[in-house]
C-alpha cells in the first residue's frame, strides 16, 4: 500500500495531483481507520501514467474515467478517433490561416511543429529506440520534447549546431584530445539531456554503439558534416562519457 506521497513520488507527479485524481475518480484510495490517510494498492501505480497519457492527447478528464473505467474499450479505436479529430482540427486551423480568416498562434504552430517531428522520429526509429532503451524512457522522452519551449528549442538546435562545427574541424585534425573534441562530447551530451528523462554515461555509450551498427543513424552525421563524422562522434563518446 503507497500513501499520497509515496505514490506521487512513483508516478513523478506532485502529491497535489494524486489527491485530485482522487477526487474526480480517477484514481481509487482506500482510507486508513485511525488517520483516515489515503491508501492506494499497486493497482493503482501505473494508473496515473495512464491518465497523463491521455491527458497529452487532449483528452478531458470525463473521457479518460470512461477509457479507464470500461474494460471492454477498445482504447486503439478510442485513441485513433482522438488523433483523427486533433488532425481535424490543425487541418481546419492552418485552412483558415491560409485564407487569412484565423491566424494561427506561434504556440499552435510550434506544438503542431514539435509533434510532426515526434511523428516522424517515431516512424524512423520508434522500434529501435524502444528496443535498446524500452518503453517508458522513450514515451517520457517524447513527453520531455512536447514540453520544449520555443526558446529551448532554439537552444537544443544551438547545440547541434555547434557539434556540427566541431565535428568538421575534428575530420580535419582528428585530434580526439584537443578542445574541438571535448566541446563536441558536451554538446552532444547536452543535447541529449533536454530529451532524455535522465543522462547516463553508459546510456550515452550504448547510443553511440546504435548510431555505428544501423546505417540510418550513422547517415545522419556523415550526410550533415561528413563522411565518417559519425564514426568520429562515437569515439568521442567513447572516450569521454565515462
Amino acid at each position: 500500500m503507497y500513501q499520497t506521497n509515496e505514490l506521487a513520488e512513483l508516478a513523478g507527479i506532485t502529491p497535489r495531483a494524486v489527491r485530485y485524481y482522487e477526487k474526480e475518480g480517477l484514481l481509487k484510495a482506500r482510507r486508513e481507520p485511525e488517520n483516515n490517510y489515503r491508501l492506494f494498492d499497486e493497482q493503482q501505480v501505473d494508473q496515473p501514467q495512464q491518465i497523463l497519457f491521455y491527458r497529452e492527447l487532449d483528452f478531458s478528464i470525463q473521457q479518460i474515467k470512461k477509457v479507464l473505467s470500461d474494460e471492454h474499450a477498445d482504447r486503439l479505436q478510442i485513441l485513433a478517433a482522438q488523433k483523427l479529430d486533433a488532425l481535424i482540427r490543425l487541418a481546419d486551423q492552418t485552412i483558415l490561416d491560409e485564407k487569412g480568416q484565423k491566424n494561427m498562434t506561434d504556440e499552435e504552430k510550434f506544438t503542431a511543429f514539435k509533434r510532426q517531428m515526434l511523428k516522424t522520429n517515431e516512424q524512423k526509429y520508434g522500434d529501435e529506440i524502444r528496443d535498446k532503451y524500452g518503453r517508458q524512457i522513450v514515451e517520457e522522452a517524447n513527453k520531455k520534447m512536447l514540453h520544449m519551449t520555443a526558446a529551448d528549442y532554439e537552444h537544443f538546435q544551438g547545440l547541434e549546431k555547434d557539434l556540427f562545427k566541431q565535428l568538421t574541424t575534428l575530420l580535419k585534425t582528428q585530434d580526439l584530445n584537443g578542445p574541438e573534441a571535448k566541446q563536441a562530447f558536451e554538446d552532444h551530451k547536452a543535447w541529449l539531456e533536454m530529451t532524455w528523462p535522465s543522462y547516463s554515461p553508459a546510456a550515452h555509450r550504448g547510443l553511440a554503439e546504435m548510431y555505428l551498427q544501423d546505417d540510418r543513424f550513422q547517415s545522419y552525421y556523415d550526410d550533415k558534416v561528413g563522411v565518417g563524422a559519425t564514426a568520429l562522434l562515437c569515439k568521442i563518446i567513447k572516450k569521454y562519457a565515462n
